[in-house]
């Protein structure tokens, strides 16, 4: 983890975290030389290893994020590729041909086309003029496609055949929704802040100044996490949600560990997702919940639920996390149901985290790059 942190902050500060952030404030900055500069693909495809590395050392992290950042990276330089070559995309903006790169990357992760669009619209879109034309739309679509006839409709986690309908049945949403709200809107707020900013202050200095100790004692901090749930919160958490999804009793305690390891491995800013961590810790939920009401319900309802709700609350994109719950379990049945659920769980986080996180740190790195701007000006003139 240490060495991992080093490497990243040295040679590839822009693909710490999750990537998401970084396309989002490319798509917001104003043109200039710097606009593009958080998904340069020269820098932006160390991504790829670094986060397999992560995976491969037990950090909590997922690739969707990631794929989000290449996706959009790859599609610039082809695009601009082709434009200069009057090939194709000669009535595409830069933000169009990010967005559509994004989208088709998180399309491409989760074998979902549709959350892709929905994305696209509900994230990207959010707070900037994108035309969605229909090239736009078929670009993201075709990216979740290609997966599909090369891997196959089949959907990312087992498919879902739990209960489409329970007892009290608005009762179970409300509950989901506001539980999985206040610990999405914690779990965003402790991102945001970041180690340091948790830290008492006169602790601060030292947390930022010494990013490879606080990494190596994250790391620490991961492995005996790992080593108490038998490697449950490491990588992505698949595992985990398969059982929970096949209605196998999982420990009640693993979305709550699950949202520590996450949160340990994000302060470190290495690079990860943290879409698919936070699935694992929303399965973790419902279990948590289903054991507490003695099995009144079908676990594998109240685990669905709490999946998209968590990442609505994480994320306070409803539609978003809906979709992406539907399309990756298979779960149309009950996909009115999961909404409700993420529109009541993203309205409880706002009280905790009032702004949505990927937007909070997309604010970071879009004051990084006008300030590197101001600087480079100020320099020029002297």
């Amino acid at each position: 983890m240490a060495c991992l942190t080093w490497f990243t902050k040295k040679y590839t500060p822009y693909v710490g975290g999750s990537g998401i952030p970084q396309v989002i404030a490319s798509i917001n900055l104003p043109h200039s030389s710097y606009k593009t500069k958080l998904v340069e693909f020269s820098q932006t495809i160390w991504k790829i290893p670094l986060t397999f590395l992560a995976m491969l050392i037990g950090a909590s992290v997922g690739r969707e994020g990631p794929s989000v950042q290449v996706g959009a990276a790859v599609m610039l330089v082809w695009g601009n590729y082709c434009r200069k070559h009057n090939l194709a995309f000669r009535g595409l903006s830069t933000n169009e041909l990010l967005a559509t790169g994004a989208a088709g990357g998180l399309a491409a992760a989760f074998n979902a086309p549709l959350a892709g669009v929905i994305f696209a619209i509900e994230e990207l879109g959010r707070g900037v003029m994108l035309r969605w034309e229909r090239r736009v739309l078929m670009g993201v679509l075709a990216a979740g496609f290609i997966l599909v006839a090369i891997q196959g409709n089949s959907p990312y986690f087992p498919r879902y055949q739990g209960a489409t309908s329970v007892s009290y049945l608005y009762l179970w949403l409300a509950i989901c929704g506001v539980v999985c709200g206040i610990l999405g809107g914690i779990f965003g707020r402790l991102l945001a802040k970041g180690l340091a900013g948790l830290s008492p202050e006169k602790w601060r200095g030292w947390v930022r100044q010494h990013p490879i100790y606080i990494a190596l004692l994250l790391g620490l901090v991961l492995a005996a996490l790992g080593s108490y749930t038998h490697g449950q919160t490491y990588g992505t958490g698949y595992e985990v949600v398969a059982h929970a999804l096949e209605g196998q009793a999982i420990d009640p305690e693993i979305g709550i560990l699950k949202l520590l390891a996450t949160g340990a491995t994000y302060w470190n800013g290495i690079a990860g997702g943290i879409f698919t961590p936070s699935l694992t810790t929303g399965a973790g939920i419902g279990a948590m919940l289903w054991d507490i009401s003695g099995g009144m319900v079908d676990q594998r309802f109240l685990v669905i639920l709490c999946m998209a709700a968590f990442l609505a609350g994480g994320t306070q994109s409803p539609v978003t996390a809906s979709v992406v719950v539907m399309e990756m379990t298979g779960a149309q049945p009950v996909l009115i149901w999961i909404l409700i659920s993420s529109i009541i769980a993203s309205i409880i986080s706002r009280q905790f985290s009032p702004k949505p996180f990927y937007h909070f740190a997309a604010g970071r790195f879009r004051q990084q790059m006008q300030a590197r701007q101001a600087e480079e000006l100020r320099s020029k003139t002297e």
